[in-house]
């Protein structure tokens, strides 16, 4: 089965688990809302399920019905959803999309997937609420979506509470949880979480053999992309065990994530028996030593603690990340914390790189393991930290064979040191705009998309059907949450409007009472009358193609006729 097949590279987390974790140590109507009443639907709004003709998702209920039909057994395979408008949860208790994902890893098949692709066209789903605090949801996944093997893109999620106790299954805690996505082995792109408000625990007993948890997705699978996707919120994990991340807790061997950010504040506790890997970003990776598995001009902004922690990643464990930076303060973590990465792999065929990387956040605590940029121990050779910086108050815990290099803050701000991370390819991404340094996943300004829809004429009516079709797939063609790299394509964006407004046809005038009125002229006979010029030089004073908004001359032509008949 295809699902067994693409979770093997995350299923060595369960092989490894004795072994290596140390026991000591927006669309663009924002009133188009649907609130959900808690009932589900019978059926889809529309849609067949072909790429060319989606499935659409209205509302609440229809939304629903997916999440019912999915655990009923349906996976959808290779079909199309589109969501039409934006839905409120309303804080309703919601049962994920796939809520049943154990099996799967332990090579059963009664498993809930979700196998289609999901475009959320923009629009946003808002008040997901999954558990409570005095009655947290005890399952085995968590997220929006439980489980998914398909593409999810342009979704925006806002105000998401999960409050989950991931259960035990063979003697392993299995929970993986994510805001958007539990477990993914499908790729995500422009998709966006705010307002989240993560607390996770886990039942008593047993080793965290899949307990992943991360902002947007709790795993993602070998292979697979996150590309210009963000979360804002917060993270709280209370038993100390697991992967955690800001914006991921586990990536599989060869998949990637470009371009994306992590704004959360993540508080686990600080447990050495329990060896959670806690970053800003990401909780550590999970695959052999391949290139092939990067983090890329990404960043994370939030606070972290616990017990192997960095404010971008608690371990490195096989990932190579490339032209990234962390910014929040790292404190009180158990066993070992750095202001990027807190800790490496303890086996040559799992170590990784960092190359072109900064950190500028604060290091404190009484963590019996403290570095000044990320775990660099002794002279054995282990992960290569290439070009990489790290703020100068933090030099007091710089140890002797760490390669990277302390700043003053001051100078990791200006164009010098964008210039410095580039490395003389400009290909890395970094560049200095409006006074701060830039790795690319920072927001797209649509300050040229607004104004280019400022510009639109409100009264619309007065053009030609053609035209305004032509504006509305302009409009229509804007997609937002696009990141910094994306720039030229949102200008774009705002040309494409900006060129169809220059185009808009005005109607042509109404010629009906003119063409009445010289009707009227030509049945009557000007041999009957002493003089008939004054009614031939009205009409020959008519003029044709006129527009619309020149409506009242032709109409002044047609009274002209009238009056010199």
């Amino acid at each position: 089965m295809k699902m067994k097949k693409k979770v093997l590279s995350l299923l060595l987390t369960l092989c490894l688990v004795m072994t290596f974790v140390p026991m000591a140590a927006f669309a663009e109507d924002a009133q188009n809302i649907s609130v959900w009443d808690g009932s589900t639907a019978a059926a889809f709004a529309g849609g067949t399920g072909t790429a060319e003709d989606p499935y659409q998702i209205a509302n609440g209920a229809e939304l629903a019905y997916l999440a019912s039909s999915v655990n009923s057994g349906e996976t959808y395979t290779g079909k199309n959803f589109v969501l039409t408008a934006n839905i409120d949860l309303n804080g309703l208790p919601w049962t994920p999309i796939a809520n049943s994902f154990s099996d799967a890893l332990l090579g059963g098949s009664n498993y809930r997937i979700f196998a289609g692709n999901f475009d959320g066209n923009g629009y946003t789903i808002s008040k997901v609420s999954i558990g409570s605090e005095t009655t947290p949801f005890e399952s085995d996944v968590f997220g929006l979506f439980g489980a998914t093997e398909g593409k999810i893109s342009n979704l925006n999620l806002d105000t998401v509470s999960i409050h989950g106790v991931a259960k035990i299954t063979s003697g392993y805690v299995i929970g993986p949880a994510g805001g958007l996505v539990g477990y993914s082995a499908g790729s995500i792109e422009n998709c966006h979480v705010t307002g989240l408000t993560m607390d996770m625990n886990a039942q008593d007993g047993g080793i965290a053999g899949a307990y992943w948890i991360g902002g947007l997705v709790g795993a993602l699978d070998g292979t697979q992309l996150i590309n210009e996707c963000s979360v804002s919120g917060s993270i709280t994990e209370n038993t100390g065990k697991g992967s955690i991340g800001g914006l991921i807790g586990e990536l599989g061997k060869a998949a990637k994530i470009t371009y994306s950010r992590s704004d959360v504040m993540v508080n686990v506790k600080a447990d050495p028996r329990g060896g959670a890997d806690v970053g800003g970003f990401i909780g550590k990776g999970n695959g052999k030593t391949d290139a092939e598995t990067v983090i890329r001009n990404c960043y994370a902004t939030g606070n972290v603690t616990g017990a192997y922690t960095g404010g971008f990643a608690g371990g490195l464990w096989g990932l190579n990340i490339k032209n990234c930076y962390a910014s929040g303060n790292v404190s009180q973590a158990a066993a070992a914390m750095a202001s990027f990465v807190g800790t490496d792999a303890s086996d040559q065929d799992y170590y990784g790189s960092i190359t072109n990387c900064f950190a500028t956040g604060s290091v404190t605590g009484s963590s019996p393991f403290q570095y000044a940029f990320a775990e660099q121990s002794s002279a054995t050779k282990r992960s290569e930290i290439t070009n990489c910086y790290f703020a100068e108050e933090n030099s007091g815990i710089k140890k002797q064979y760490e390669s990277a290099t302390e700043k003053p803050q001051d100078e990791m701000k200006n164009e010098a040191f964008a210039a410095l991370l580039n490395k003389g390819d400009d290909s890395n991404g970094w560049s200095f705009v409006n006074g701060q340094v830039l790795c690319g996943a920072e927001p797209a300004d649509y300050s040229a998309v607004e104004a280019a829809m400022e510009a639109i004429p409100t009264d619309l009516t007065v053009y030609t059907d053609e035209s305004v079709a032509a504006l509305n797939t302009a409009v229509d063609g804007v997609v937002r949450g696009k990141a910094f790299v994306s720039q030229a394509n949102v200008n774009a964006m705002a040309q494409v409007i900006e060129d169809a407004i220059a185009a808009l046809q005005y109607k042509g005038a109404d010629y009906t009472k003119v063409d009445e009125a010289i009707a009227k002229a030509n049945a009557l006979n000007k041999d009957n009358y002493k003089d008939f010029s004054g009614v031939e030089a009205a009409v020959k004073a008519v003029v044709r193609d006129k527009s619309i908004t020149e409506q009242s001359e032709v109409d002044a032509m047609a009274k002209a006729i009238e009056d010199a008949i």
